[in-house]
């Protein structure tokens, strides 16, 4: 805790806005499929879903941009507070007095946009101020919070959002308020006014600014590292839920029942807990590693943790492998963060934030090709697919690497 207090107070304030925007994210984001679907059924609130993952990833790479135009500061309060009067809107309607779903639909239409639209921004402002001394120490701590926060902000949800969905929202809210005062009275701007550019505010130059990432080829290849190491993480929502949730040998464990589903939660609750009680003690013990070999191993335990897991049909290999590909993500996440900051060009971190932040669904859409693959591939050719992404994100992260170490060298 003494490392944190010896932070930049702007990363310092970060965290604690990170806290409370995944901990209220968490506690409604997962209740409103559930929500959509008793209002709108499966098939409009599918297409729903895809809109708002559109909307916000167009919403990032526009205040990527912005980001470098108009500065850290005021791309975050315009994105902060479009996301707090989404909830606002939201809880309004769904007070005891009127429920509107349509409207509330949008009210969490613009509160993604708005997260998005100011998640570059606070990545760029992130990296302005730390070092590649402290980024480590950073993310490690940025992803404890998070854990920690989807932990406490899961709980609520599950236990208030239907009985009590109209005071949940309305925290939603309020922690929104205090992220939007925190921007307002306490962040301070990290990119000066000479180092900004003096137009290009329109789409185009949008487009035109984006170019020069698509360029960087050390950026490109390190992107497709990202896109293999996203379809690794996201496994748990897409393959390895349906695994469980078909070929699952229930066990009776003190008297409970213990089926896919349940399997499923179990992993993930193990995963969150070692994150949260652990994280400290692996950044320590992992410290002395380059950002390099830490990304390789924890890259191959998490993948490969993960690749057998779809094999296993039983209670306790599947735990053991749990615990294995924890201590790889563990390993993975602050090297992993820590190379893409240095990976930025310092002139467009704005841009090369949203572009990072944008290129995650085509993971993500990779992920849940597996789960169609495999009526043709089965469990095998599963496990080698994602064995394939792991080898990619490896591969690719080497290539940027020393694309990364020549460019110091020369």
């Amino acid at each position: 805790m003494a490392d944190f207090f010896k932070l930049d107070r702007n990363i310092q304030l970060r965290i604690v806005m990170m806290f409370i925007t995944v901990a209220i994210g968490s506690s409604v984001g997962p209740n409103m499929t559930i929500y959509y679907v008793g209002y709108f059924g499966a098939f409009l609130t599918g297409i729903l879903l895809v809109l708002v993952q559109v909307a916000g990833f167009l919403a990032g790479l526009y205040g990527g941009h912005l980001a470098d135009l108009w500065g850290r500061k005021r791309v975050m309060i315009a994105g902060i507070g479009l996301m707090t009067l989404g909830y606002l809107l939201a809880a309004v309607m769904n007070s005891p007095l009127y429920i509107n779903p349509y409207i509330t639909f949008f009210g969490f239409l613009m509160a993604s946009v708005g997260l998005s639209f100011a998640s570059p921004a606070e990545e760029a402002m992130m990296i302005d101020v730390s070092t590649v001394k402290n980024r480590k120490f950073i993310y490690a701590m940025i992803y404890w919070v998070i854990n920690l926060a989807v932990m406490i902000g899961a709980g609520l949800g599950g236990w208030f959002f239907k009985t009590a969905r109209f005071q949940l929202l309305i925290g939603t809210v309020i922690g929104a308020l205090i992220s939007l005062i925190i921007v307002l009275v306490w962040i301070t701007e990290t990119l000066p006014k000479d180092k900004r550019p003096t137009h290009g505010q329109s789409v185009w130059a949008a487009v035109k600014s984006y170019r020069t990432v698509f360029a960087d080829r050390r950026y490109m290849k390190f992107m497709i590292a990202s896109i293999g190491a996203t379809i690794i993480f996201t496994s748990p929502d897409y393959y390895l839920a349906a695994h469980l949730s078909q070929t699952f040998h229930t066990i009776d464990i003190a008297g409970v029942e213990i089926f896919g589903q349940r399997m499923l939660s179990i992993v993930t609750m193990v995963n969150t807990f070692m994150i949260v009680l652990m994280m400290g003690m692996m950044t320590k013990l992992f410290k002395h590693w380059s950002e390099m070999k830490a990304s390789a191993v924890g890259t191959a335990l998490q993948g490969g943790g993960f690749a057998i897991m779809f094999l296993l049909t039983d209670f306790w290999p599947l735990m053991v492998f749990t615990v294995i590909l924890t201590l790889g993500e563990m390993i993975v996440t602050p090297a992993s963060q820590s190379l893409r900051a240095e990976m930025m060009n310092p002139e467009k971190i704005g841009a090369y934030s949203g572009f990072s932040a944008a290129i995650r669904p085509i993971g993500a859409i990779l992920a849940s090709g597996i789960v169609s693959a495999s009526v043709l591939v089965g469990n095998v050719g599963a496990a080698l697919l994602l064995l394939t992404a792991t080898g990619i994100s490896i591969l690719f992260t080497y290539l940027a690497v020393q694309m990364l170490r020549e460019n110091r060298t020369s």
